[in-house]
């Protein structure tokens, strides 16, 4: 085909350009502009191919002022096709741009052929819409370009643009501001703030006609964007599903809220109501759609997505919504086996790894009955049990029971609780009564009661006192550290041990449980020294001492008198006390006379003489007569507890004519604080 071109035909009058008057001769013009009078016809061929149309002004698509004829072609190729275009009654309105175009089935994008702009000019109408009763609304988005639309039906008008009530012009320097005939004036942003302006032109009687825009600031910041479920959800089939989807706004901003999802692709549409605004806020506007599906179905599963738009920006919120056919339960304790803890442990968890839906109720249960919320040391924290403060008690069966409302469907997870126990000795916790004495070639059982969980075994060690006779303290560090020699049956240890006859251990039921009784059987007492028990199992070891003292003195303190004495004679006392139980020994005599008692030192430790089992003190009382009479007291103390024992006899020195013998009275006092004990023994 040849080249495209445009016929202008003219009506009752010549088409002239407006500025010299000259008729319009060309028959093949692009791009061109011409000007026309109101009322004159418009016609307007246009050639090409088979496929060529007209696009025309707005103020003309739906006016029946239009009429585009059907493409006449020539010859059978069709490529040589003309399309005419006639407008009737012409008005200033239909100034613009009228565009003939060509599309192909095999392009996606229809092309301009050739255009040609038309200004319809009249007198007294200097621009193409007139706003005489109210301001036509110019909106501006945050700083972008936009245009005072006050295009010109003539292209040689001279309009100049003014803030409304007032004198001051605006002139476009051709950088920010340009003048466009066919547009307006384009400003690419306004620098000042103006809420008023006006373009103006002056009649040929030097009057103003004028048009008044409203500048409208817009923002397009979206703020906030969310819907009001989580990032994945999952549903059952026929369920009812709604989401609401929120945007936030500046106060002069707007939004539009759009939603794209599964089913829309298989035409089921959704309910989608109408974008609501929230304008509650001072600060902010809210805008709020909701989607809602009353029963969804497979075909409903997959990304539901609100887009939300103001002006050029644009931000989304994303949901992938998962749709299951039936309810379901899988559950299995996350640690396998028995469950094991300490009492005295801070906390223990005891979880189930579940995947379940919908989300079934929780309820924990011990030992099949008792509900574990019952207590306060039991927390429930989802598929989770928490134990504070572990006790020995906490032991058992612990039973998740899963139950997924209006269904049949229940699921059990049972898992066992071991609760370990460290050892502890029976006998620690008894008030201090033993003596820790035990007569020489005695023999003796000695008994350590533990408790644990696991069940401890029970072991014996053995450490012997110093064998020199000069160091009486038989000591050990409070740990036990230094007791470490066992304690083998049938021998007693490198010979500085006793013979042990029997280590017997057993299980036995005390106070409601089963306790680990270990004894040991001595075979005859000969050294002193210091047994151990060691109660051990998995969680530790617990330690019980037991001094053992071998004494060769009853009681640990004895006193003795060699003959009763006459006055004149010499008589010895003597002061025996276990060496590894007593210290500081000495002796007083205490004389009462005329209601006054004194208290005379006869002799003190140092004086004492040591063997291997016991200390002795003797007083030797020289040429007695009757004022040695009175009451001699040996006092030792305690090494282990500090406390003061003494044992007291009565002496009463006989003279010449004495003819028979008074009573002695011999009498043991152990003070300690406030408590005395006293035993009077006669001869």
């Amino acid at each position: 085909m040849g080249s495209p071109e445009l016929k202008y035909q003219t009506g009752p009058h010549a088409i002239r350009d407006y500025s010299s008057g000259s008729k319009v001769t060309k028959q093949n013009i692009k791009e061109k502009e011409i000007v026309i009078q109101a009322g004159q016809p418009i016609n307007i061929t246009c050639s090409g191919d088979r496929n060529i149309f007209w696009k025309v002004p707005t103020s003309l698509e739906h006016n029946k002022r239009l009429r585009i004829a059907p493409a006449v072609c020539d010859g059978d190729l069709k490529t040589n096709c003309h399309r005419e275009l006639i407008v009737n009654q012409s008005n200033i309105s239909d100034t613009g741009l009228y565009i003939c175009k060509s599309s192909s089935s095999t392009e996606k994008r229809s092309r301009i052929i050739t255009s040609v702009y038309i200004f319809i000019t009249e007198k007294n109408s200097p621009f193409v819409e007139m706003n005489n009763a109210l301001p036509s609304a110019v909106e501006v988005i945050d700083g972008k370009p936009f245009v005072i639309p006050c295009r010109t039906t003539s292209p040689n008008i001279t309009v100049t643009l003014r803030k409304a009530f007032s004198s001051e012009l605006i002139i476009p320097d051709g950088r920010n501001i340009t003048w466009d005939n066919k547009r307006g004036f384009i400003i690419k942003k306004l620098t000042q703030h103006h809420d008023l302006l006006k373009c103006v032109v002056l009649s040929d009687d030097a009057k103003e006609i004028d048009v008044f825009y409203l500048i409208t600031k817009t923002s397009t910041a979206l703020y906030s964007m969310n819907l009001n479920v989580s990032s994945s959800i999952k549903l059952l089939s026929g369920s009812f599903l709604s989401i609401n989807c929120m945007v936030t706004t500046e106060l002069n901003g707007r939004a539009e809220l759009r939603w794209d999802y599964p089913g829309k692709k298989y035409g089921q549409l959704a309910s989608i109501l109408k974008t609501k605004m929230d304008r509650s806020n001072s600060t902010y506007h809210r805008f709020i759609s909701t989607l809602v599906i009353p029963k969804v179905r497979k075909i409903d599963e997959g990304d539901y997505q609100c887009t939300a738009t103001n002006g050029h920006n644009r931000v989304f919120a994303l949901t992938t919504v998962h749709i299951q056919k039936k309810p379901s339960i899988k559950a299995q304790p996350r640690k396998q086996g028995t469950l094991e803890a300490v009492a005295g442990q801070r906390s223990l968890k005891i979880a189930v790894k579940v995947k379940a839906f919908p989300s079934p109720e929780v309820r924990w249960f011990k030992d099949d009955l008792l509900p574990v919320d019952k207590c306060a040391r039991y927390i429930v924290n989802g598929y989770s049990l928490i134990i504070k403060d572990v006790r020995e008690e906490d032991a058992g069966i612990y039973t998740l029971s899963l139950h997924i409302k209006n269904s049949n469907i229940t699921e059990n997870v049972s898992m066992r609780l071991i609760v370990k126990v460290k050892p502890q000795i029976y006998e620690k916790a008894l008030p201090y009564h033993e003596s820790h004495l035990y007569p020489l070639g005695s023999r003796q059982s000695l008994t350590c009661t533990a408790y644990g969980v696991p069940p401890p075994t029970i072991t014996w060690m053995w450490q012997p006192c110093p064998h020199n006779h000069a160091k009486a303290r038989c000591s050990f560090r409070s740990d036990g550290s230094r007791i470490s020699l066992p304690v083998v049956f049938g021998k007693n240890v490198n010979q500085t041990g006793n013979r042990i006859q029997n280590i017997i251990q057993r299980t036995q039921m005390i106070e409601g449980k089963n306790k680990t009784v270990g004894i040991l059987i001595l075979n005859s007492s000969r050294m002193s020294g210091v047994y151990a028990c060691a109660a051990t199992n998995d969680v530790g070891t617990e330690r019980r001492e037991i001094p053992y003292y071998v004494t060769d003195v009853p009681n640990g303190l004895q006193i003795s008198l060699n003959k009763e004495p006459s006055e004149g004679e010499d008589f010895i006392l003597s002061c025996t006390a276990n060496k590894y139980l007593y210290t500081d020994i000495s002796w007083t005599l205490i004389r009462t006379a005329k209601n006054r008692t004194t208290h005379h030192s006869i002799s003190k430790h140092r004086d004492a003489i040591t063997n291997q089992y016991s200390t002795t003190l003797t007083a030797l009382i020289r040429n007695t007569t009757h004022a040695d009479s009175g009451i001699y007291s040996c006092k030792a103390k305690n090494i282990h507890t500090g406390e003061i024992v003494q044992e007291r006899r009565e002496i009463v020195i006989k003279g010449e004519n004495t003819g028979q013998k008074k009573p002695k009275t011999l009498s043991l006092k152990r003070r300690k604080s406030s408590v005395t004990r006293e035993r009077v023994v006669s001869h």
